[in-house]
């Protein structure tokens, strides 16, 4: 599912809500890892929550856990630092509060060397969004000498004006990203733009240079391209119920376009809102919540996906990875000029300013180019990765001698 806008969660209810269970949970995971570790590699995977079809991030690391166990024999287990909402996932799953991240890593190690992969977007962790709670915590399991640290950076901060919270939030988000950063040995994140500001602001542990992996999308691959001849003069509108909404305040200014696109019917997939029955007389057809793999099959008989994203972070859209996986052409509301992130509208996307231009060269250009565009970083790719990553880790992982993890707990 697409990447939402994860709500904060008031930091202080953690010892309240997950403490009096994680003795236990520790316990039972200590005796599994024991089991499971021995034949099999185990990436330790920190989220803020996991609720499935519900949250981007948690989308985002589940379906990376479900490739690395496909592709390259490698276990997940997550760490829930933000949240005691329980799930049923196939995986080893402990809720503890950030100052026990230590604890928790070490009990899904069984106290041996292991690799840890946190998935960062701060408003997760952070009521005011900068997580310092974990920035603190990461610096301990670092000093610990047991652990290589990754971290995906879904966000980084928030910018806004002077009347906006974001504003005043921004420069304490910023300090707890730098901590994180230089606690950690792998850096990848989403956009260029976010590759640029880490290399200036940031002095990271490794001399790796930091990944830039667009997101992948989280309803299916087309392996390969699907010609516009085999589709339908269908838009496609996907993602959260707020996403939705603002995709269709945008589009009722767009009239023009959507009729010289010649679109026949407007397909609203996704749960928390209920669309118009019609927009500027096409009508639109309520998919409701789908599976991944229905979603994969309505893509591939619709020729536009329209979405309302700054064009600046398209590359970190869950929405617009899953048009782009599938040949569907995106449309967004408003041109930006230049190339970001390898994208250039009127080239892999459409706008009202390059849609009549794209039209007369030839739509199927523009649906070949975004699905290539894609192709270059689908989930094995990302998967593979973090494989690497843990593959040239592991002489220098299993050397760190476990004394070194003791004189530090």
């Amino acid at each position: 599912m697409p990447s939402g806008f994860l709500r904060p969660f008031p930091t202080e209810r953690l010892g309240s809500l997950i403490e009096p269970s994680v003795s236990q949970s520790l316990v039972r995971i200590r005796n599994e890892s024991t089991m499971k570790m021995a034949g099999n590699r185990r990436l330790i995977q920190v989220v803020p929550r996991l609720q499935p079809t519900r949250c981007g991030v948690s989308d985002h690391a589940i379906a990376l856990a479900s490739e690395l166990r496909a592709s390259y024999g490698i276990d997940s287990a997550f760490v829930v630092l933000n949240s005691d909402e329980r799930c049923d996932l196939p995986y080893s799953i402990t809720h503890c509060a950030p100052h026990q991240l230590l604890n928790a890593c070490v009990a899904f190690s069984g106290s041996q060397a292991a690799a840890i992969l946190v998935h960062l977007s701060g408003y997760g962790y952070s009521a005011d969004g900068a997580p310092t709670l974990l920035a603190e915590a990461l610096e301990k399991v670092k000093a610990d000498g047991r652990f290589r640290v990754a971290v995906f950076f879904h966000e980084l901060f928030a910018t806004g004006m002077p009347w906006r919270s974001a504003f005043w939030y921004s420069r304490r988000q910023k300090r707890a990203v730098r901590r994180i950063a230089e606690a950690c040995d792998l850096l990848v994140t989403n956009t260029r733009s976010y590759v640029d500001w880490l290399h200036r602001e940031t002095v990271p542990q490794s001399a790796s240079p930091i990944q830039c992996m667009p997101v992948f999308s989280q309803v299916g691959e087309a392996q390969q391209h699907i010609p516009l001849a085999d589709r339908d003069p269908v838009m496609a509108i996907f993602g959260l119920g707020g996403t939705r909404q603002n995709a269709y305040r945008e589009l009722s200014a767009l009239g023009t376009m959507l009729q010289q696109l010649g679109i026949q019917e407007i397909l609203d997939i996704g749960p928390e809102f209920e669309p118009p029955g019609e927009l500027h007389g096409i009508p639109v057809r309520r998919m409701g919540v789908l599976a991944a793999t229905e979603i994969a099959r309505q893509f591939s008989r619709s020729t536009f996906g329209f979405l309302s994203y700054p064009h600046m972070p398209l590359a970190k859209s869950g929405v617009f990875a899953g048009y782009c996986a599938h040949g569907v052409i995106p449309v967004i509301a408003r041109h930006f000029p230049g190339q970001v992130d390898g994208l250039e509208d009127g080239v892999h996307v459409l706008s009202p300013r390059t849609q009549t231009a794209a039209q007369a060269s030839g739509l199927e250009g523009c649906s070949i180019a975004a699905w290539r565009w894609y192709s270059g970083h689908r989930l094995h790719d990302h998967a593979a990765v973090y494989a690497r990553w843990m593959d040239e880790s592991t002489d220098g992982m299993e050397a760190a001698p476990e004394s070194a993890g003791r004189k530090n707990a």
